[in-house]
């Protein structure tokens, strides 16, 4: 995920800056653009997981932000730990989940884990910011290492319908308060890409009625095919494949906004 477009002069790292106000833009996100919710899915992997050679205890989620999917997992019963780039997001994952819970700090494909998983998950279209079949290979070997042999791989993405058509072409703009912000998206010529700025408006609590800061993201987001995405995970060593519709059992469709993957380690 390294060489992501970033404003540089007014934000040093992507996510690091809207880390505090995250959960409530994730939640907007979710209730705006019709992404099943956290416990929604959360009840999906539970049954995807249920029954499966060897079971499912132990689950990493790369990618995992302020741990919302984590806390959702742990409550079902499952152990589990979680990675991302961003320290401020690991920061309050820290806060939500208590100090047993194993945060690592990395970018990937870079996934410094001592020990395997029976699941990976990425949840929240993570993926979305890999550029393409190099840097999904890259991902997808180095989950391989972490996943123990027969262990679940699971991740979602913005399908191209979603990033070309419902994302893509669109202004999205909310008022909460003390928390605004506007995502503008403007597509890539060739359509491998759209590049999504998110401008965030976020009160000072000490001054309920006064000032805002103000700051800027640059967000690549990949439009990912199927062959690409499949191709690179046989070449990592996973099976049995199945692209689902939104973290439901019916299989994806041209108008599926949310692809969810699965696969197993061979």
């Amino acid at each position: 995920m390294k060489g992501q477009p970033t404003l540089t002069e007014e934000s040093p790292d992507l996510y690091d800056v809207i880390a505090d106000a995250y959960d409530r833009l994730d939640d907007w996100i979710v209730s705006t653009w019709g992404e099943k919710s956290r416990p929604e899915r959360a009840d999906f992997l539970k049954g995807l997981w249920e029954g499966r050679p060897g079971g499912v205890r132990s689950v990493l989620e790369v990618c995992c932000g302020t741990g919302l999917m984590l806390e959702q997992l742990a409550q079902r019963g499952f152990e589990v730990a979680g990675l991302d780039r961003s320290a401020p997001m690991l920061g309050h994952a820290r806060m939500r989940l208590g100090v047993d819970v194993p945060l690592l700090h990395a970018e990937l494909p870079s996934i410094p884990a001592d020990r395997r998983f029976d699941a990976v998950l990425s949840s929240g279209a993570g993926f979305n910011y890999l550029s393409g079949e190099e840097d999904l290979a890259a991902t997808f070997r180095a989950v391989a290492d972490v996943l123990r042999p027969g262990g679940s791989f699971v991740f979602d993405i913005l399908s191209p319908a979603m990033i070309d058509g419902h994302a893509g072409r669109r202004v999205w703009a909310a008022d909460l308060g003390d928390l605004a912000f506007v995502w503008e998206f403007k597509n890539s010529p060739s359509g491998d890409y759209s590049d999504a700025t998110y401008t965030q408006f976020l009160r000072h609590e000490a001054e309920p009625e006064g000032r805002y800061t103000r700051t800027r993201e640059l967000h690549r987001l990949y439009v990912l095919d199927s062959k690409t995405i499949r191709r690179a995970a046989h070449d990592c060593g996973f099976v049995d494949t199945a692209v689902l519709d939104n973290y439901t059992a019916a299989p994806a469709h041209e108008g599926t906004l949310y692809e969810t993957w699965t696969f197993t380690r061979a």
